[in-house]
């Protein structure tokens, strides 16, 4: 009799509740398996999806003395002066456009300036706000020499208008930047 027993247990049909029960077990273990993969993953995330803040713009010999290059990708200028380079950046303080390259003075503006063409701001040589909404002046971005040789612009940090990098990679204090070390064409 408990032979009958024994294989009329082994030999029953899947019935509808036993087969919801396996997969409402089945569905719960695989949610908790996915839970318990994914929270390291949520404590540790793995990509960063902001832009590095660090790039080259090329060799100290590839500038002249005097000359004020965009590097419009990057929206940074880079000045080569007497002193040094510097680093300034592309972008208005009012509402992030790019503004213009520096120009001579003018009859309204007897300094070295530059123009936002979209609300007019104004800007000296030395970061300064001359006109405009702009709330804050141009910052300066630090500059380095990578091992090989390159000019590197780090545009999270801030350095003084009177920072200067010079060719063999010393950072010195230097005058104030009025615009009479860029070479107008």
């Amino acid at each position: 009799m408990e032979a009958d027993r024994d294989s009329s247990v082994i030999s029953s049909p899947l019935t509808r509740r036993r087969f919801l029960g396996w997969l409402g077990w089945g569905s719960f273990v695989l949610a908790m398996g996915g839970i318990a993969q994914s929270v390291p993953y949520y404590l540790k995330p793995q990509l960063t999806y902001e832009p590095t803040t660090t790039f080259t713009v090329g060799r100290p010999a590839d500038f002249q003395v005097g000359e004020m290059r965009p590097i419009e990708a990057k929206r940074v200028f880079i000045f080569r002066t007497p002193q040094g380079f510097q680093a300034l950046s592309m972008v208005c303080t009012h509402l992030g456009c790019s503004y213009k390259p520096f120009g001579p003075p003018s009859q309204e503006y007897p300094l070295v300036h530059a123009l936002c063409p979209c609300h007019g701001s104004v800007f000296a040589r030395d970061g300064r706000v001359l006109g405009g909404p702009a709330p804050r002046p141009l910052p300066f971005y630090e500059l380095t020499l990578t091992p090989d040789g390159r000019l590197q612009v780090d545009s999270a940090k801030t350095v003084p208008n009177t920072w200067y990098l010079t060719a063999d990679g010393q950072q010195i204090e230097g005058p104030t930047p009025d615009g009479s070390d860029i070479k107008f064409s």
